[in-house]
């Protein structure tokens, strides 16, 4: 006889979830901490995602992010537990953070054959579609193991690409090198970004800011049928209508809506900058 047991959704909170959907699909949030020189906040927590972009236009140093401690996911983890419920926990691509390591660590020292957790090889909006898809799984009756399923089948439908206005914040956040970053600086590039196996990538080079605009719609358009798309901006929403408009022409039928990303995504991404996050048929 299969095990039924309900099952508790946990992620991260670089995965942008809206409150309300949080609460309706009973989805547990597990913040990151942002360590400023003299603070450390928790995001989503402490500070909003509007208020952390206009810190970074006047801090000197860069803030760093740091994951959940094992204890924060271990204390997670307990409320489903002591429900009697199994958990899955999906969590931002290990290629950007190391929370997935510790939400693994917390699944081992509690109960591994009743916690799985899963490297969502993406983050911020495209990561808050895989455990929207897979909470409401479990909504409908899905056991642990169909969730997963759920949660795998879907990690290969979801992309993220990002214009920057500058490619200062990714290197200073360690994940472009030295040499990328002179070059790019050099040449007044502006830098389209994307996820392949959840590492950061350089999809293209475009030499001004209004070419690349289209430039990251065609390169949207081209992965093929988009359902559902979030234009996400770190305090730009002017261009973040003008890439909604034209993709809004291009897939009429397309769930659309635009966020102001998190702080995560906007601590290597700098202020400015525009990205489409998808998913795809």
């Amino acid at each position: 006889m299969s095990n039924r047991r309900k099952v508790y959704v946990v992620t991260d909170s670089t995965s942008d979830i809206p409150a309300h959907l949080r609460e309706e699909l009973g989805i547990e949030v597990v913040p990151l901490s942002i360590n400023f020189e003299h603070e450390t906040l928790l995001d989503g927590v402490d500070l909003t995602p509007q208020e952390y972009v206009q810190r970074l236009r006047t801090v000197e140093k860069l803030p760093s992010t740091a994951q959940p401690t094992v204890d924060q996911f271990m204390a997670a983890y307990r409320k489903g537990l002591d429900a009697n419920m199994d958990v899955i926990c999906i969590t931002i691509s290990t290629g950007l953070s190391g929370t997935f390591n510790s939400a693994s660590l917390a699944a081992e020292q509690l109960d591994p054959s009743r916690i799985r957790v899963i490297d969502s090889l993406s983050g911020a909006t495209a990561l808050g579609w895989l455990v929207v898809e897979t909470a409401r799984a479990v909504e409908g009756g899905a056991t642990l193991e169909e969730a997963v399923t759920v949660a795998e089948r879907n990690k290969g439908k979801v992309y993220f690409m990002a214009l920057l206005q500058t490619l200062d914040y990714v290197y200073k956040g360690g994940r472009i090198g030295r040499a990328n970053h002179m070059v790019g600086s050099a040449l007044g590039i502006k830098p389209i970004l994307g996820l392949e196996h959840g590492v950061v990538v350089p999809l293209e080079r475009v030499r001004t800011w209004k070419k690349a605009l289209h430039r990251l719609v065609e390169l949207a358009a081209a992965k093929g049928n988009l359902l559902d798309v979030a234009v996400v901006h770190t305090d730009n929403p002017t261009d973040a209508q003008y890439v909604l408009r034209e993709l809004k022409a291009r897939f009429p039928d397309a769930n659309f809506e635009v966020v102001f990303t998190g702080t995560t995504v906007s601590t290597y991404a700098g202020p400015g900058a525009v990205g489409i996050m998808f998913r795809v048929e």
